[in-house]
């Protein structure tokens, strides 16, 4: 959870230090363990550091190997050091750093050295020699990457906020996203809401020299991997032994760990996982873990799934109320750090327990993040049993189905293999014929829908969505690589970034991605249970209760009733005192219907739409975007 920043003039200008100063000193949040820079030249490396490894505590950042001709700049945790020792000639021990593993890699390999690294990372190197810079970015994007880059000029950083530091760096509204935004399309993953700005994708590198730059991927998910083993017990076997090195490589700390422990599957198996793994370690002798549980609302609330681990022994549980928070509570805080408005309803209540985190001593915590996609539920499986006349299979799936979740056997054959089977042009033709009425663009104004291609992104978002979705490999395959994780993960950093708080991902390890994705989909669903793998493979270490579990409550209901609260914020207000600004984007109307519906049944359906529209006005004004664009 450093930060990293720099300049280059490729028209050669030098750098000057004290605006280097300024670029890291706007993030000075996100390191309170030292700042410091680097300039030569047209060059300047910056960063604000954060220890949270053993490691980091002997390191020192930017670094200049003078005898390489190189200096880095990096936030990153390599978690294959034991690897890259042997093949760099690099003794493994605490005071080697972990960009000096970055720094010997791009020495050896060059431009290929990212695909020799495992962990989450983002770093600069300036090549003195070849005097160009090479930047980089983790495989699923953990570690925030953003820049600007015109023909005189490149700046990057770790928050955007950073970037406007300079005065050559504009700040205006890219428009495109406005409707990206209300249409929660989060599959782009190179805009901002800044024009002209951007993020360095997820697996992706950046070579800049003076007149030349290239981006490329240093890594893909291969979609013809398969993966075949003899036995049920050797992919188990397999599964375990890459998901607690997952793990085991996301405990390395100087500071006390905490999980984020809801009671269901994902976020369980991590901790009990850790559990195991630190059984023996008489320094780490309770884990800590954090749960909000929601008292007032008893389908929400899922205390009792926690306390079955937390009871297990040597963890140290923390409650925090969810049921009665206001989702506007300090809203207008938790906007002003946030470079981009956040899609997410529950993100003052998450705030609240970073903040007990950080008052807890915590600098680390590990997630069960991603594990919904990345260990798959296996649809649209029973919709390929049925097209390749597997039907003994099939019956048989449907009957273990309903008994797993008590449905009948009839839903669960229309839901599964009925509907999968409509030809998707007719579906285009039922939901998607006029887009002033479908659902995703009602909410816009007619002009915007006119002069703004948003049907464009929307279409081929659609298209790519229902061609990959026809088999459930192909399926699997869009949900790793398309849908919104790197959206998500970089609002979770900003939101943890406040609170000097690293989160870690175990199911976004790239050996776990790959491994999960190979299956054969009769391991990922068996015996009528979805992610069967994940299930099987913790059962012992899980208790049954939670391992099969085959409801997740959602809280939805809490964000629902918990709307009008209207302590800090009055929706009302904004609704009837909106910009001119923000009425040349948005059909007024239909936001005020919502409103409207809402006070008088008290129904959540297009709740979410109004949120979006609310946190929109609320950041651009914090942001000033309106008096800057009129």
């Amino acid at each position: 959870m450093s930060a990293i920043t720099g300049i280059f003039y490729r028209d050669g200008r030098k750098v000057d230090p004290d605006q280097m100063k300024k670029m890291n000193d706007r993030l000075s949040h996100r390191g309170k363990d030292g700042s410091a820079i680097w300039c030569q030249g047209s060059v300047g490396l910056g960063h604000q550091m954060l220890w949270t490894t053993p490691e980091s505590l002997q390191e020192k950042l930017p670094f200049h190997d003078e005898k390489a001709g190189l200096v880095i700049t990096a936030d990153a945790r390599i978690d294959n050091r034991k690897e890259l020792s042997q093949e760099l000639s690099i003794e493994d021990k605490e005071d080697v750093a972990d960009s000096y593993f970055i720094l010997k890699s791009y020495e050896k390999w060059g431009e290929k050295c990212p695909e020799y690294l495992l962990g989450d990372f983002a770093f600069a190197i300036w090549d003195e020699n070849e005097e160009k810079l090479f930047c980089a970015r983790d495989h699923m994007g953990v570690k925030p990457f953003y820049y600007y880059l015109d023909d005189k000029s490149f700046f990057f950083s770790t928050e955007i906020k950073a970037l406007f530091t300079n005065i050559e760096v504009p700040c205006r509204l890219n428009k495109l996203k406005i409707p990206l935004y209300f249409g929660k399309i989060l599959e782009d993953k190179k805009y901002t809401f800044y024009d002209k700005i951007f993020c360095l994708s997820a697996a992706n590198q950046l070579e800049l020299e003076n007149q030349e730059y290239k981006i490329r991927k240093f890594w893909q998910l291969d979609p013809k991997l398969q993966l075949e083993l003899d036995s049920e017990e050797e992919y188990l076997s397999k599964f375990r032994e890459i998901f607690y090195e997952a793990v085991k490589c996301r405990l390395r700390s100087a500071f006390p760990l905490g999980f984020e422990l809801s009671g269901g599957l994902d976020s369980s198996s991590v901790v009990c996982t850790a559990r195991d793994l630190l059984k023996n370690n008489k320094d780490m002798c309770k884990l800590n873990t954090y749960s909000h549980i929601f008292p007032d609302f008893p389908k929400t609330d899922e205390t009792d799934y926690i306390q079955k681990i937390t009871e297990m022994g040597r963890i140290n549980p923390h409650f925090l109320r969810g049921d009665i928070e206001d989702p506007f509570h300090k809203i207008r805080n938790i906007l002003s750090y946030h470079d981009q408005p956040s899609l997410g309803a529950h993100i003052g209540m998450i705030c609240n327990m970073y903040a007990k985190m950080n008052n807890d001593g915590i600098r680390i915590i590990l997630s069960g993040e991603g594990g919904d996609d990345i260990i798959y539920h296996g649809n649209y499986y029973f919709k390929e049993l049925f097209l390749s006349f597997q039907w003994k299979k099939l019956i048989n799936e449907i009957n273990y189905l309903s008994q797993n979740i008590k449905k009948s056997k009839n839903r669960i054959l229309i839901d599964s293999i009925i509907l999968p089977l409509i030809p998707e042009f007719i579906k285009n033709v039922i939901h998607y014929k006029d887009l002033n009425k479908t659902p995703s663009f009602r909410y816009l104004n007619k002009n915007t829908i006119k002069n703004i291609p948003i049907d464009k992104f929307y279409y081929d978002t659609k298209q790519n969505e229902f061609i990959n979705s026809k088999k459930p490999k192909n399926h699997h395959y869009y949900l790793i690589n398309t849908t919104s994780h790197q959206s998500i993960l970089e609002r979770i950093n900003l939101s943890t970034s406040l609170y000097s708080i690293e989160p870690r991902y175990p199911f976004y390890d790239k050996r776990l991605v790959e491994y999960c994705y190979s299956l054969p989909i009769e391991i990922k669903f068996k015996y009528g249970w979805s992610r069967y793998i994940l299930r099987k493979s913790m059962e012992k270490i899980l208790p049954s209760e939670i391992c099969w579990r085959t409801k997740k409550s959602r809280r939805g209901s809490v964000f629902i009733h918990n709307f009008l609260m209207d302590k800090d914020i009055s929706v009302e207000d904004i609704l009837n005192n909106p910009s001119n600004f923000i009425q040349q984007y948005i059909n007024l109307k239909y936001y005020k219907q919502i409103y409207a519906n809402f006070k008088v049944k008290k129904v959540g359906k297009e709740l979410f739409d109004l949120w979006l529209f609310t946190i929109l006005v609320l950041w651009m004004q914090n942001s000033n975007f309106i008096n800057k664009t009129k």
